[in-house]
């Protein structure tokens, strides 16, 4: 013969098991902010080898409007293997021929800073003028 959970215990048990859900929730995401961290990470130099103009649209309800960035092609090493990777200018206009003319000339030195997970290839790259992004690099 099968016992019946009276409605009070019942209701005891669901308040258990959602305070546990809510705990690991909370632990979650302190590990998912810990884990998005990058500060922590070593650091490697880059030089700029290239760069080029990409389109960006920005749309809203009423229109689109077709906008220009610029992008640096920056070149790091890590274990002795090269590696590439497109970092944003920080311009973007309207105007073509302006972003051409601002990223024509490549910096002389690399502003930027290219982090990795112990000396292994970097997870990401990050940009001071850019969001972090999905991508598997991040510029600062």
């Amino acid at each position: 013969m099968r016992r019946r959970i009276s409605t009070p215990r019942k209701k005891k048990r669901n308040r258990w098991i959602a305070l546990w859900l809510l705990c690991g929730a909370v632990a979650s995401g302190f590990y998912l902010v810990h884990l998005g961290n990058t500060d922590s990470w070593p650091e490697t130099g880059c030089s700029v080898v290239g760069n080029r103009i990409v389109r960006h649209d920005v749309a809203d309800s009423h229109r689109a409007i077709v906008m220009y960035r610029g992008e640096y092609r920056l070149r790091y090493t890590v274990s002795g293997q090269e590696y590439y990777v497109w970092a944003n200018s920080g311009w973007t206009d309207v105007d073509k021929q302006l972003i051409q003319d601002k990223v024509a000339s490549l910096p002389d030195k690399c502003d930027f800073r290219v982090r990795t997970t112990h000396g292994t290839h970097p997870k990401q790259l990050r940009s001071a003028s850019e969001p972090l992004s999905r991508r598997q690099h991040l510029v600062t």
